[in-house]
């Protein structure tokens, strides 16, 4: 199987929020109800992020999104800000071909 992936792109603010609310565990229909849009538009911002992220699946975008850290799994207002800073310093260390930093935990 074969798929127009495009790996190393940085998300956009409306596909980081449909994949938060599948984190979340909600479906394509109750995410549209959520944001105000309809079921197509959030399986387009979901193709979108898969094909970004080089994923097979939602659940695989979900993944690779946090481990490139465009996803904070504290999808709050809070989580999402700090995903796109995340999306932004990717795209920044991409378009300078520098290998993007992964902030570290307070842990």
């Amino acid at each position: 199987m074969t798929f127009n992936a495009q790996p190393g792109q940085a998300l956009t603010r409306v596909e980081i929020e449909a994949l938060a609310l599948a984190a979340d565990g909600y479906t394509s229909e109750q995410t549209a109800r959520r944001l105000g849009i309809s079921r197509e538009a959030v399986l387009t911002r979901t193709a979108s992020a898969r094909r970004k992220l080089g994923a097979r699946s939602t659940t695989h975008a979900v993944v690779l999104a946090h481990r490139t850290g465009q996803l904070d799994f504290d999808c709050g207002a809070a989580g999402i800000t700090r995903a796109l800073e995340a999306a932004a310093r990717l795209a920044a260390a991409l378009d300078s071909n520098q290998q993007p930093s992964t902030p570290r935990s307070a842990a």
